[in-house]
């Protein structure tokens, strides 16, 4: 199996010497600087291959990317404790990873925090462990979130939606001195002020990609049954039905699908 998204790292740079490879600023993608992605063969180094455990399986193996995506973000980058808060706004794939990996650390409550478009993950999001859904559109997040949180408001908050509303919103369920981690990328500039943070004392940070040692970590925790695989894994297809496969994630009809060649 290949893990990274990388083909190429320089290997030298200080990022590299610290094993943050994904962090290299020769970093190259496949299907993005070099040959790969949709290709029937893809060429690539031995250093990003990984032995799949007996019993997990290529549909599960498939889902390993988005997962590290918030393994990295949840459990490296960020520092989540049991019996503590965490907040994730966006239900999509990389969302439902973030509350599973806020399941496994032991955080609670969890909430899930999503819009009218979000029905059905929001019921996927309870599946693989968020205690509280709520629909931002219709609900008051923040009353909510501080009548479960004796009124501190979320210790970590998970930004896997990107966009300006997000933001803000993640200023206003964070508690005084908790965390904001950002996984997800903004289509616009934000065009809000950030003193929230600054009146809080918030640390805000980013998280992006993933390293080998995160996709081993993964592929473990799948093996071993923690991360909750299939209601990941809404919808699977043929590859002659690639379109189709294409437009029902785009409506966010389904959770993730799989293309099965």
């Amino acid at each position: 199996m290949v893990s990274e998204t990388a083909a190429y790292i320089c290997g030298t740079c200080e990022m590299c010497r610290k094993g943050m490879y994904n962090l290299c600023a020769k970093r190259l993608g496949y299907g993005n600087g070099t040959n790969g992605a949709f290709a029937k063969y893809c060429k690539c180094p031995t250093r990003v291959l990984h032995r799949l455990p007996e019993n997990v399986s290529f549909d599960q193996a498939s889902m390993t990317e988005p997962a590290c995506v918030a393994y990295n973000a949840v459990l490296v980058k960020s520092h989540p404790m049991a019996g503590e808060a965490v907040a994730v706004i966006g239900p999509g794939p990389i969302g439902l990873f973030a509350i599973q990996m806020a399941r496994i650390a032991g955080a609670y409550p969890i909430f899930a925090l999503g819009t009218d478009v979000d029905e059905a993950r929001m019921e996927t999001a309870k599946e693989v462990g968020a205690n509280i859904t709520i629909n931002v559109m219709k609900e008051d997040y923040n009353a909510i979130i501080k009548k479960y949180t004796n009124g501190n408001g979320a210790a970590l908050v998970i930004d896997a939606a990107g966009n300006t509303p997000a933001v803000k919103t993640a200023m206003e369920i964070v508690k005084p001195g908790g965390q904001i981690t950002k996984i997800a990328w903004g289509a616009k500039p934000l065009g809000i002020s950030l003193d929230p943070i600054i009146q809080k004392a918030v640390t805000l940070q980013g998280s992006f990609s993933h390293t080998w040692s995160t996709w081993e970590a993964v592929l473990q925790l799948i093996s071993a049954g923690t991360l909750r695989m299939e209601p990941m894994i809404s919808h699977s297809f043929d590859l002659d039905d690639w379109l189709e496969a294409f437009e029902t994630v785009d409506r966010k009809i389904a959770v993730k699908a799989v293309i099965h060649p």
